[in-house]
């Protein structure tokens, strides 16, 4: 006689579980663009932000490399400190704080078919723009406009068939104190 005790099916519904599993919203978000210019001093300058950030204790995300600029995300808190620091640092920055950060989350979107345009989708059914995008194995992010959220959020959930537990508030990070 085994020693193994038998595992009930709910024990285990965690392998089984396919497709998207919530939606979150994070409030009080804002998009940067960073203009660093071309030429060939452009990494010293993409080099130059990141640490001007680290050194004013500013987290970022959705960090995205352009020809000219860097854009990313970061918490609405840390808006006035990033904008000191970069400018300070000989850089221009344009904010935009009036936006929300949406994730969508599944076990793994390498499962998953299509999950970007029903997002698309979604997005566009209730009139919100897309200001940028990441993903992950189990994650795709937008950072949309603040005032849309609620309504991309339910669409969301509408589209991926989620109860409305499966939607969730989530608050951003604070950076460290310096």
């Amino acid at each position: 006689m085994s020693t193994r005790t038998a595992i009930d099916s709910h024990d285990v519904a965690f392998e089984r579980e396919r497709g998207v599993v919530a939606v979150e919203v994070t409030r009080q978000v804002c998009h940067a663009v960073i203009d660093v210019g071309d030429g060939d001093d452009r990494p010293t300058r993409i080099l130059n932000t990141f640490q001007t950030l680290a050194t004013a204790h500013v987290p970022v995300f959705l960090i995205k490399l352009h020809r000219t600029a860097v854009t990313l995300g970061l918490a609405g808190l840390d808006a006035e400190r990033a904008e000191a620091a970069i400018a300070s640092g000989g850089m221009q920055v344009r904010l935009r704080c009036d936006l929300a950060l949406i994730v969508v989350r599944a076990s793994s979107m390498r499962d998953l078919s299509g999950i970007m345009s029903q997002i698309a989708d979604a997005l566009f059914v209730v009139g919100a723009h897309m200001l940028a995008t990441g993903d992950s194995h189990s994650t795709v992010q937008c950072i949309i406009e603040d005032d849309r959220a609620n309504a991309v959020a339910q669409e969301l959930a509408t589209v991926f068939g989620l109860e409305p537990s499966g939607i969730v508030q989530r608050p951003l990070p604070e950076a460290p104190k310096s």
